[in-house]
């Protein structure tokens, strides 16, 4: 399956891939011919007769091997032009990209063999196109997953070259977006409830202060702080009974 990789310049769609069983995929627009079957999306309207718009996308039905200047799609077809003519000055092509949406999230397919934990994708000549699943073991000739159902029939994987690897995007934007919230919170305390860092240092002392306390009466704190000691003691004389350098402070703190 080939596939184009989009860049920042490219207007972007982002629309149903039967061939991957309706999942949502990226796809950007080319100025060049359209051969049938191909998807366009009409960019500047010619005849004002016509009824479709800029904006409307269709399926190219005809092209007439370039002999022309037109493709028809029977989608477009109106009264005043009943054969779907659309010119080639009027759309641009849309071209699958590699990046398809699932439950939300973007995914890059990638073109490699999976591994334990990969999620992946189906995609081999039309057949349970568009399955998801994650891999549960990795083999010779292909990888173990969820068992899932088709036309009757149980199945438990997937052979190495019928599927693609889907790998997570945006997690950059994740991150800033995190980073952005961590900061509107800060802002927040500060600005708006006028609660300065020493005030917030004394919240997590006093907090901290109950939990150990809390801990000292239910006997943990005891458990913890012997079983801290305990692994000092042997890591201590871990070096054939000798004493390591600073084992006593290292005790005593």
């Amino acid at each position: 399956m080939a596939v184009t990789k989009a860049n920042t310049n490219t207007k972007i769609h982002a629309l149903a891939d039967e061939t991957l069983g309706g999942i949502k995929r990226e796809y950007v627009e080319v100025d060049r011919k359209a051969v049938e079957g191909e998807e366009i999306v009409i960019v500047g309207k010619r005849y004002t007769d016509d009824e479709y718009k800029n904006g409307d996308i269709f399926t190219v039905d005809r092209d007439f091997h370039s002999e022309v200047d037109f493709v028809e799609s029977d989608e477009a077809a109106s009264d005043g032009n009943c054969s779907g003519v659309i010119y080639h000055e009027e759309y641009r092509v849309l071209e699958p990209t590699d990046i398809v949406y699932i439950d939300g999230q973007r995914y890059e397919m990638v073109e490699r063999e999976g591994e334990v934990g990969d999620k992946v994708i189906h995609v081999y000549k039309g057949e349970s196109n568009g399955i998801v699943r994650v891999v549960r073991k990795a083999g010779d000739d292909g990888i173990d997953v969820d068992t899932y159902e088709d036309e009757g029939e149980l199945y438990s994987g997937f052979y190495h070259g019928h599927y693609y690897v889907l790998v997570p995007l945006d997690k950059e934007k994740t991150f800033e977006n995190k980073n952005s919230v961590y900061k509107e919170v800060i802002n927040y305390i500060h600005n708006e409830l006028g609660i300065s860092r020493q005030d917030v240092q004394e919240m997590i002392s006093i907090a901290v202060s109950n939990e150990v306390q809390k801990m000292s009466e239910s006997g943990k704190l005891d458990r913890v702080a012997g079983e801290k000691i305990e692994s000092l003691i042997a890591e201590g004389f871990g070096n054939g009974s000798r004493l390591l350098h600073g084992f006593k402070e290292r005790v005593s703190q």
